[in-house]
């Protein structure tokens, strides 16, 4: 099981002490991201949530605290320590910046209250919101004095690969805006604003199947997660170099404001790209490139121009600034921004009062003591240097060998499903018995071997009565045979490793 586990959790730094392989990294050593504990099914390819209240429970007492970003529930009395789970925002999205201020706040006191202490930190696969708040939090520590130093540092901790960290723009924009608050001499407040329109630059994307796109917006806030406006109903065809979106209705925005721009299609729309801002750093006139887009997968996307931007037009009140308090507003931006008060009040009394930590206090919040400092020595790539050794070559071998074996179970799925008419849920738990015994595999001779390695799997997985109702089906299907390639494969696999 922990093949599969490994595969899903991709090149992030993985514990592996004694019995526990889990998807748990130290960014120091009272600072700890991990994915999800997962139950049931979750557990398949996630931290099964036993393993990870067992090893914390015997390495760390009573003395841990679970940070749960994810939105989900799973069962706590398995934990010694308390768990949070106020904390959610969206995957791949930003929180509200209030959100950042309140975990670091509460992340900083439960350090500083005993030195025997952690902190867990998860959202789903414990890499973007979990990095966020990470970061967030080494910058108020006072560790780093900027942004791209403690990106660097998670990213070489969390992850044994180049370029890997926290990396959606929107993340990326509210980790600036935090630290940017934190370090300024003066207090800063939401305005209210009115997008006047909304333009895109460079050859219309091919959204739909015959080459068009006719792209709307949504703008949401982001704290409500509610829309507040849409263009769907007047979407026009986007032709050319250049695409203009008029807003008729001057829709009033405050504070955390996502824009969802998505193309309507016959059948079904779908998602563009997005960008998050808060109306307090906003300017008049506002660019965003490719780069600066949600989801980072759109920087690869050959539907897009590597020269598309887009730009807002904006309207701001002429009597207020960002520096002036709610409580001082005009007449018309003051009944918009009030429900923000408290908000932002909570926002500067954290500010207020933040006394930025001296070296040792550093020290001792992060490290215990300055032998565990790695900072410089990480941030020089003296420490996890992976790209030349053997272990970075046996991690590229087996991403080549899974992505050959994914191919062939596919092809089976679509075989078996097809001449012998399974139903779909017999095929998937036929391509889980062939991904979740991969390790033991190459020890069985037959299928039917390897199914009976996996039938000792129901107890702890809570996947018994579903397994075994398929077998039969299986079994009645003459499914369980010999599966020559894989074994090959398979065989081929181990060899490498036992020579190197």
């Amino acid at each position: 099981m922990d093949y599969i586990r490994q595969k899903v959790s991709g090149k992030k730094n993985r514990l592996k002490e004694g019995n526990f392989n889990l998807d748990l990294t130290y960014i120091t050593q009272r600072i700890i991201a991990m994915s999800l504990p997962g139950e049931g099914f979750e557990g398949l390819y996630r931290n099964p949530i036993d393993q990870v209240a067992q090893y914390l429970n015997e390495r760390h007492k009573e003395d841990y605290f679970i940070f749960n970003l994810s939105g989900k529930n799973y069962d706590e009395s398995k934990f010694k320590g308390l768990v949070f789970k106020d904390y959610f925002w969206k995957d791949h999205h930003s929180p509200s910046l209030n959100v950042l201020f309140d975990i670091c706040l509460q992340i900083h006191n439960i350090l500083k209250a005993n030195e025997e202490n952690v902190v867990v930190i998860h959202c789903l696969a414990g890499k973007g919101r979990t990095g966020t708040v990470i970061c967030c939090y080494l910058l108020y520590s006072g560790r780093f004095d900027n942004v791209t130093d403690a990106l660097s540092y998670y990213g070489k901790k969390r992850f044994h690969g180049e370029g890997l960290s926290v990396n959606q723009p929107c993340q990326l924009k509210y980790i600036e805006y935090f630290y940017t608050l934190l370090n300024m001499n003066t207090r800063i407040f939401p305005n209210l604003i009115q997008i006047q329109s909304i333009s895109f630059f460079g050859r219309s994307p091919q959204m739909n199947i015959n080459g068009q796109c006719y792209p709307y917006v949504e703008i949401i806030d982001v704290k409500k997660d509610s829309i507040l406006y849409s263009t769907k109903q007047m979407c026009k065809k986007y032709a050319g170099q250049n695409h203009r979106i008029i807003l008729p209705n001057q829709i009033p925005l405050v504070a955390d404001i996502l824009i969802n721009v998505k193309n309507y299609g016959t059948l079904s729309d779908s998602k563009m790209f997005r960008f998050s801002f808060n109306t307090a750093f906003i300017e008049k006139h506002v660019t965003y490139q490719l780069n600066e887009l949600d989801p980072t997968q759109i920087q690869d996307d050959q539907r897009f121009d590597k020269q598309f931007r887009v730009e807002l037009e904006i309207e701001k009140c002429r009597n207020c600034s960002n520096l002036t308090t709610i409580e001082q507003k005009c007449q018309i931006c003051k009944p918009h921004l009030i429900e923000h008060q408290e908000t932002w009040s909570r926002i500067n009394e954290i500010i207020n009062r933040y006394v930025k930590p001296t070296e040792s206090q550093t020290t001792k919040l992060l490290f215990r003591t300055k032998q565990n400092d790695d900072v410089e020595a990480i941030l020089k790539d003296e420490v996890l240097e992976l790209t030349n050794s053997l272990y970075f070559k046996m991690q590229l071998r087996e991403q080549q060998f899974t992505f050959y074996l994914i191919e062939i179970i596919l092809f089976k799925f679509l075989y078996f499903k097809r001449k012998y008419q399974l139903s779909r849920s017999s095929c998937s738990i036929y391509i889980l018995l062939l991904l979740s015994g991969m390790n033991a595999v190459s020890q069985c001779k037959h299928i039917s071997n390897f199914y009976q390695y996996l039938c000792l799997l129901p107890r702890s997985h809570n996947l018994g009565s579903e397994i075994l109702q398929q077998k039969d089906e299986l079994q009645r299907k003459r499914l369980l045979k010999p599966y020559s390639k894989t074994l090959s494969i398979v065989n081929q696999k181990s060899k490498y490793q036992k020579e190197q």
